[in-house]
């Protein structure tokens, strides 16, 4: 039975309504699992729409249209030109949901291998245009963020309003001492990327509810392909146990393309140091599509380098824990307090300074 809330959040499933997209997206986003590893995709139509809803791609307007057959016009001809890679023409040709279809469809493997092939290149040389494409923009980095910050804020309040189980969102942007302190508490300082400049909890209200907001937020705000899985750990819900423990994932995780024991140990890779070993968290970064108003007058460019495109990425950084484990980590050892105390003496170490004592 739907409650009231579907005709707002069709995305929200319960544990009872997953279905093998649903868990996918789950693992993905529970792991350090390459985004690349895998030969097809394990979506309906139904999950091919959400999933370019996620990356606010519109199929009936123009320039979203556009900007999507020149990624694919562009990895086509990467393929062809250095792999020498035999692409079929309708897959050359395919739409973006002809090729998501292509990819679910295993009645033809040799179709379904080459639009895969196709899509993971589309994946990085989108990624790629975006990136060049951010560089040129006319927006700063704060006026980027405060739009990420708005979209983020409505679909959480919305969410809350509607009896989804969030009760409590906790987000904004890193101050920059504080960056500075992170940065020196590092090994290599000047080859680390900072990616929590901004950055969200959201806390559940019971650990069941963590999985169902997982592949909610997955499926509107950070499409799974853009989480980032060498910055991804997970120290709340091993993916096998989780299975393990709910028998309607059973017959499900039967279908997935790795052995579901192999992916409990690949969530930790990430682990940042300074934390507590009994700090519980399912910890994320992730790539949020933006739209960009007038886009084709919102960068500096030759109309060529770089081409102008309607959606670019914001990274932040996203926490997902049940209220119980939230109370927890707040307690001891594991608190924000004392994992400050620990960064900071790691930078006093590496400086080589210590606070004055008052005189006597």
């Amino acid at each position: 039975m739907h409650s009231s809330t579907d005709q707002f959040y069709p995305d929200y499933r319960t544990l009872d309504e997953f279905n093998l997209f649903d868990l996918d997206i789950v693992r993905l986003s529970l792991t350090n699992e390459n985004i690349l590893a895998w030969s097809r995709l394990n979506a309906t139509q139904k999950d091919a729409d959400s999933l370019c809803d996620a990356h606010l791609l519109n199929m009936e307007l123009a320039s979203d249209i556009a900007l999507i057959e020149r990624i694919r016009d562009e990895s086509v001809a990467y393929l062809q030109e250095e792999f020498e890679f035999p692409m079929p023409a309708p897959v050359q040709k395919a739409t973006l949901q002809d090729l998501l279809a292509m990819a679910a469809n295993q009645s033809s493997r040799h179709r379904q291998f080459c639009a895969c092939t196709l899509l993971k290149a589309m994946h990085i040389i989108n990624h790629f245009d975006a990136r060049e494409a951010r560089q040129a923009l006319k927006l700063t980095d704060q006026e980027l963020f405060k739009k990420a910050e708005t979209r983020i804020y409505q679909t959480i309040s919305a969410m809350m309003a509607q009896a989804l189980p969030v009760v409590e969102f906790l987000g904004g942007r890193k101050q920059r001492a504080s960056m500075v302190t992170k940065l020196l508490s590092k090994d290599d300082p000047l080859a680390a990327e900072l990616f929590d400049k901004m950055r969200f909890r959201v806390v559940t209200a019971t650990r069941e509810d963590v999985i169902p907001t997982i592949n909610f937020l997955s499926r509107t705000l950070f499409p799974f392909n853009y989480v980032l899985s060498g910055e991804t750990y997970n120290t709340l819900v091993p993916f096998g146990e989780y299975v393990n423990a709910h028998p309607q994932f059973n017959e499900l995780a039967r279908h997935m393309e790795l052995p579901k024991e192999e992916e409990d140990t690949a969530g930790s890779l990430a682990w940042n140091p300074h934390s507590s070993p009994t700090y519980q968290v399912v910890h994320w970064v992730a790539d949020m599509p933006i739209r960009i108003d007038d886009y084709k007058n919102a960068y500096i460019t030759d109309g060529v380098n770089p081409v102008p495109r309607p959606i670019i990425y914001i990274r932040a950084e996203i926490q997902i824990l049940d209220r119980q484990t939230h109370r927890q980590n707040e307690q001891g050892h594991a608190s924000h307090k004392q994992y400050k105390a620990r960064q900071v003496e790691s930078v006093l170490d590496k400086l080589k300074v210590r606070p004055s004592r008052p005189s006597d």
